[in-house]
């Protein structure tokens, strides 16, 4: 979990990083309407570049 206002700066360094096939999951707004919970590798993140400036996030990674 990282401070809403540095998810940006965090899912950057984790795509510079990580290795290509590292799956990532990022959970934003748990528990509200807009609820969103995705699971990629680190290949397809980085050609879907989310915006998660100040959205409460959580960020979990699987070692491949």
């Amino acid at each position: 979990m990282e401070t809403p206002y540095r998810n940006n700066q965090l899912l950057e360094q984790l795509l510079k990083t990580c290795h290509s096939q590292t799956q990532l999951c990022i959970a934003v707004n748990i528990t509200t309407d807009q609820e969103n919970i995705l699971t990629q590798s680190i290949n397809q993140w980085k050609s879907s570049n989310p915006d998660l400036h100040k959205k409460p996030a959580v960020f979990a990674i699987l070692k491949a």
